[in-house]
């Protein structure tokens, strides 16, 4: 059995050549998959960053009204320290009166039924 030859009738330099065209075109492919690999991350770079920044400027928001609450807090504080004061003053009176009223009411009784006491 005898194996017949193999003959190449391409040169060397046509298939250099189309070798060196495909790596070429390989080379475009990869060149333009790098570049909208890069666009990509560049677009979710920007995303993320605009994201950060708006969380920033909740945060800020955030601390500002947290501030203001405080204060409000402080205000009512010192509100129901004075309502406070103001009621204790009207239980005074208020037991103040009640306490008059009664002494009013027990001088009336006795007056109706010893009117000759004081004498």
């Amino acid at each position: 059995m005898t194996q017949d030859s193999v003959k190449v009738t391409y040169s060397l330099e046509e298939v250099l050549g189309q070798i060196s065209k495909k790596l070429d075109h390989m080379d475009e492919k990869f060149e333009s998959f790098r570049k909208d690999v890069d666009n990509k991350f560049e677009s979710i770079q920007k995303n993320v960053d605009d994201k950060f920044e708006n969380l920033q400027k909740e945060v800020v928001e955030i601390k500002i009204g947290q501030v203001r609450l405080e204060g409000e807090i402080k205000n009512l504080e010192i509100e129901v320290k004075g309502i406070g004061k103001r009621l204790d003053t009207q239980e005074f009176i208020n037991r103040s009166v009640v306490v008059g009223f009664v002494l009013a009411l027990v001088a009336g009784t006795v007056k109706l039924f010893f009117p000759s006491f004081p004498s």
